[in-house]
């Protein structure tokens, strides 16, 4: 009994944390982050006591254990081997005693340090989500709170555009010569609400997908086809151009993996009430295009031409790149991007204009902080996640699976290649909003690998007592 209340507790407040942080600014503020934190230790510390209490072994796949031990590892190894810490007020990096002088160590403790507080956690979060994926009954309630998120966060970023609003509604205006139109929902950044919105619209769409294809009240299918409407709004209304790209190419690969089998189980009758309802999708969102200024993103990508050349960015990338040689096998340090950055920059022949804390590159910053080693790491865990889940989906999910899991795991491999894509030219991945949510994906589709062999054990246990039985009678 004990067990079974830490077991749901840490779970609960596992989706408190769900919901918390990309309401929180997209935790992006000292403050957001560190609750964040404090919430996921929260809720790994209990399913740590539950997992003593009970003698449970949880079922996780090995190869993710070596992973998230190797990259805990790799990146202790640097901050508590750390070189210098840097002074921002002076702007010099000052020297430490470290453990072994010769040997590789981050440029920052104190950053790299934090960041690593960080990473643990979001490693566990893997593992914890890893164990409870293979409960049916706790994977359809994360993607209810995921789907529903989704819709309240889109929900805001409408009502903002709606309401001309000039910031973040419980954040005071600010000064009309800094006002700026980058803000949308709970985020200062538009490119990052548009990046968590096309990691969580295409559960939303997989839940109305499961309303239509299963025995669902009229009231429930009502509900997720209103949120799915209000998260594909918000992407359309986001001005985030590379967001909208990308939501393109997954509204692409959604209808090619459901479209043939949704037409195959739908009877003539049913085909022409799914047409009538698109319709109606479809003016609700020309209705809502009226009301939030749709026009707006549609400029945006009509001046795009005229900037893409000498945008920031490029520069930015390019004086990265100078930088890379330097990293070695091990990097500058977690997180240490935002501090040496600026060295490099300085001595640049085509310096990039302006402060950067992140690099408008997730993969050529991992580089730069992580090295080759480190590198090499995340993507195993990342594209490995993706190509086990694509592996385990392939072979299991017709034969072994509940509709459920064959609805769901598709849609986490699009959001996560999505991501993947929009990491390229922004900086998705350094956003604590959206490396939560993807290192949950990442754990569904490490514990996909599970799925097939905890139901032949199951098939087993259930013949033993059969088998048990035959002898005693």
């Amino acid at each position: 009994m004990i067990s079974y209340i830490f077991r749901a507790a840490s779970r609960w407040i596992f989706f408190a944390a769900l919901v918390y942080a990309p309401w929180a600014y997209g935790a992006t503020t000292p403050t957001s982050i560190r609750t964040t934190n404090w919430v996921l230790l929260t809720a790994l510390g209990l399913w740590s006591a539950e997992l003593l209490i009970s003698w449970r072994r949880p079922q996780l796949p090995r190869l993710l254990l070596f992973l998230t031990g190797a990259l805990i590892c790799v990146g202790g190894w640097m901050f508590f081997n750390a070189k210098s810490i840097y002074d921002s007020d002076f702007f010099l990096f000052v020297p430490l005693h470290n453990l072994a002088p010769p040997l590789a160590g981050s440029v920052d403790y104190a950053i790299s340090a934090a960041w690593m507080i960080r990473g643990a956690l979001l490693l566990g979060t893997m593992l914890f989500v890893s164990d409870l994926s293979q409960s049916n009954r706790w994977l359809l309630r994360l993607w209810y709170v995921i789907g529903l998120v989704a819709g309240s966060i889109a929900l805001l970023g409408l009502l903002q555009k709606a309401t001309g609003a000039q910031m973040i509604f419980w954040q005071p205006p600010p000064p009309p010569e800094l006002w700026v139109s980058t803000f949308f929902a709970s985020y200062y950044y538009h490119g990052n609400a548009g990046a968590f919105l096309n990691l969580v619209w295409p559960l939303s769409a997989g839940l109305v997908i499961r309303a239509f294809t299963n025995r669902f009240n009229p009231g429930m299918r009502a509900m997720w086809v209103s949120l799915f409407i209000l998260t594909i709004a918000g992407v359309l209304a986001n001005t985030s151009r590379m967001a909208q790209l990308v939501a393109a190419i997954l509204l692409v690969a959604i209808c090619v993996q459901f479209g043939p089998t949704l037409l195959r189980r739908l009877s003539g009758t049913k085909k022409s009430v799914a047409s009538a309802g698109a319709l109606a999708i479809l003016l609700a969102l020309i209705a809502l295009a009226q009301a939030i200024h749709l026009e707006q993103p549609l400029n945006r990508w009509q001046a795009e031409s005229q900037r893409i050349h000498g945008d920031a960015r490029w520069r930015a990338s390019r004086v990265a790149m100078g930088a890379l040689p330097d990293a070695g096998l091990f990097g500058f340090g977690p997180g240490t991007f935002r501090v040496v950055f600026p060295t490099y920059n300085i001595g640049a022949a085509n310096q990039a204009p302006g402060k950067w804390r992140f690099l408008h590159d997730d993969y050529l910053q991992t580089l730069l902080e992580w090295g080759w080693l480190g590198s090499s790491l995340w993507a195993l865990v990342f594209f490995g996640g993706i190509t086990v889940g694509i592996r385990s989906y392939n072979k299991h999910a017709r034969r072994d699976w509940t509709p459920r899991r064959r609805v769901l795991q598709p849609l986490v491999m699009i959001a996560l290649l999505g991501v993947a894509l929009h990491a390229l030219v922004d900086f998705p991945l350094q956003i604590e909003s959206i490396q939560l949510y993807v290192a949950t994906y990442l754990g569904l589709c490490w514990g996909s690998t599970l799925w097939q062999e905890r139901r032949v054990s199951s098939q087993s246990a259930q013949f033993g007592r059969e088998n048990q039985s035959s002898k005693t009678n």
